[in-house]
This record gives C-alpha cells, structure tokens and sequence, in this order.
C-alpha cells in the first residue's frame, strides 16, 4: 500500500512538473522567429546502426562580442538527452506514445542521406530542436536551452562533441540512459545541411503544409515539447496530430528523394 502510495504521488508530482513547464514554455525554449527546416544528415553505416550521442549540457554561454558564439559546459558523461527534470517527461511520454524504442531514429534517403524521424527529435542534438540544460542559472548569463541549428539560435555553437557508442539502436531499453564518456568513440560532426520546410513543400506542390496543420493543433511542428502539451490537453487531437505529421514526414521523404534523384537539392540546402 505504502508503495502505490509512492508511485502516485511521483506521478502527480511529475504531472505538475509537466503544468509548470508548460506555462513558462515560452521563457525557457525561444521559438524559431524564421522559416522552420528539417535536418538532413549524412549518415554510414556505423551510425544507423549504433547509438549517436553527445555529452551531457549542464549550461550553455553567449559570447554576444563574438557574434553570438555559445558555448557548452558539458559534463563528463553522454546521453541522448539533457537529463534535465522535463527530459524525464518527455522520455515516459515518447516511450508510452511511439514505437521507436529499439529502431534506429534515421529515415534513410538516396545518397547516404537521412533525415531524423520527428518523433526523435528531441533526443537527437542534430534534429535542431531545443534541448535544455540540466541545470540552469548556476552560472551568470547561462542560458537555458540551445539548438544546433545556428538558423533557429542566431548563434554558432563553439564546441559540438559527438560520440558513437557499441551500444546498438536494436538494444536501447529507454532513452533516458546515460554513459561514461569513456564509453563512447568521439567523432566528427556529420555532414548536415537544412532544408525550409515550406521549400520543400513549395517543390512536391502539398496541400496540405506544415504551417496549416501547426494552426489547427495549436503546436509547432515537430515540437517535442509543445506536442507533450497537446497530449495533456486532448488525447484524442494528439493522435490525430500524429497521423497528420506521420503522413507529412512521409510525403517530405519522397520529396527529398525526387530533389536528389533530380540534382536539385543543393538549389535549397542550407549549411
């Protein structure tokens, strides 16, 4: 009994972790104020098959005189994510929702190309998304989340690290795991281009876009966090939500491929 009763005061806990971390949503994750992109990732086949990390980001530093250089303190240890107390939600909630334990998070292209399945992206630095730090104000202007992608931050970041580990994806039990960076072969940055999504769309002439279908559920495409918040509010536009960017992360795979079959996707990449 006295069990249980631990188990659902955690749970309530968390959910109220959940609430206050949605209302100051905004202040703790700045949203892009451009075009949103989709990464597209060259990949072999060592890293679509074995676990792609990066050390863990306890904060992150602007260096504004440098022309918005950010730099990361990470800490000794790698993992798919932040480890920070949203991640633990955020992790329950895609393992709970999406079948992607044990499956590699790239959708493979022509070329050696891939691009990183949206319901993955949060746990893959190089999607772009906004991660946050696991601690925050420990040190003065530390910021509290960053992304890759200089488009969404306005910034570079001075210091990337990336590792692959033995670990395959086909083993991942949970993605709020954590290794020694010892554990892990440090590698170089893939190579990593970005698309505008409405370029894309503009190009396979959808009727559908991105842009109409964030309006209708009131959450940024592909936004891990903002997708949480629509799960909390109404269950059953969630799942529709997901069948809409299922579908749409579909169609922008046989785009991409139709630009690289054609030799036009440098004509709309984006370092």
């Amino acid at each position: 009994m006295k069990n249980k009763l631990t188990i659902s005061l955690s749970r309530c806990f968390l959910w109220l972790l959940a609430i206050i971390c949605s209302s100051c949503d905004q202040k703790s994750y700045p949203e892009p104020t451009t075009e949103e992109q989709l990464a597209i990732v060259k990949i072999g086949s060592d890293m679509y098959e074995n676990v792609f990390v990066s050390p863990v980001v306890d904060s992150v530093h602007i260096e504004h005189s440098k022309g918005n250089v950010y730099t990361l303190y990470n800490e000794d240890s790698l993992a798919l994510c932040n480890l920070a107390p949203l991640d633990t939600l955020l992790s329950e909630f895609a393992q709970s929702q999406f079948n992607i334990i044990g499956k590699s998070p790239y959708i493979v292209l022509d070329n050696g190309y891939a691009i990183i399945d949206w319901k993955w992206s949060y746990f893959q630095a190089l999607s772009g998304a906004y991660r946050e730090t696991r601690y925050t104000g420990l040190k003065t202007n530390a910021q509290h989340s960053y992304s890759t992608n200089a488009h969404y931050s306005n910034g570079e970041l001075a210091n990337e690290e990336y590792y692959l580990l033995s670990v395959k994806w086909l083993e991942l039990s949970k993605l709020l795991s954590n290794w020694n960076i010892s554990d892990g072969i440090r590698i170089e940055k893939p190579e990593i281009y970005y698309v505008n999504l409405s370029d894309i769309e503009k190009y396979g002439d959808y009727q559908t876009t991105c842009r109409e279908i964030s309006t209708k559920y009131n959450v940024t495409i592909f936004d891990f966090r903002t997708v949480y918040n629509l799960y909390l509010r109404d269950v059953d536009k969630f799942k529709e939500y997901v069948k809409e960017c299922d579908h749409l992360q579909t169609q922008y795979t046989e785009t991409l491929n139709r630009m690289i079959k054609n030799n036009d996707l440098g004509s709309w990449k984006q370092h």
